[in-house]
């Protein structure tokens, strides 16, 4: 599946659309596992860190939440919609953009969670591997 060619709309934010409407639709529910970040590379064809860039909107918006070697979750509860004019500091209209230092510790978070996954996954192989070698 490939995403719509908008001219306007950065990939990123376009596969975290589609991801927060499936989680305000209930398509995806409350503490339920959202695709990772290869999950999404492979269906929208993206790269991954444009993948891991929409997961990283949601957790900014506070739909999702990371645990390291398990992957993304939808919160539970879901936070009210943003659609009532308020900010995440409460005024109305006003929206404060990240600090280039969140930012920065943020790409840093999905990096340090990309090699976790990455060393989870190979860990799980060698106890398969150490599985078949101990029954051969």
């Amino acid at each position: 599946m490939s995403l719509p060619r908008d001219a306007h709309t950065p990939p990123y934010r376009l596969v975290a659309d589609e991801l927060r409407q499936q989680i305000r639709t209930g398509r995806i529910k409350p503490g339920e596992r959202v695709p990772s970040s290869r999950d999404l590379e492979a269906k929208y064809d993206i790269a991954n860190m444009t993948a891991r860039s929409a997961l990283r909107v949601l957790r900014d918006e506070g739909l999702i939440y990371s645990t390291p070697g398990r992957g993304n979750f939808v919160v539970d509860p879901l936070p009210p919609e943003s659609g009532d004019g308020l900010g995440a500091d409460g005024l109305e209209g006003q929206r404060q953009m990240p600090s280039a230092e969140y930012l920065e510790l943020s790409g840093r978070l999905d990096d340090l969670n990309a090699k976790v996954d990455d060393l989870m996954g190979f860990l799980q192989q060698l106890a398969n591997f150490t599985e078949r070698q101990q029954k051969g």
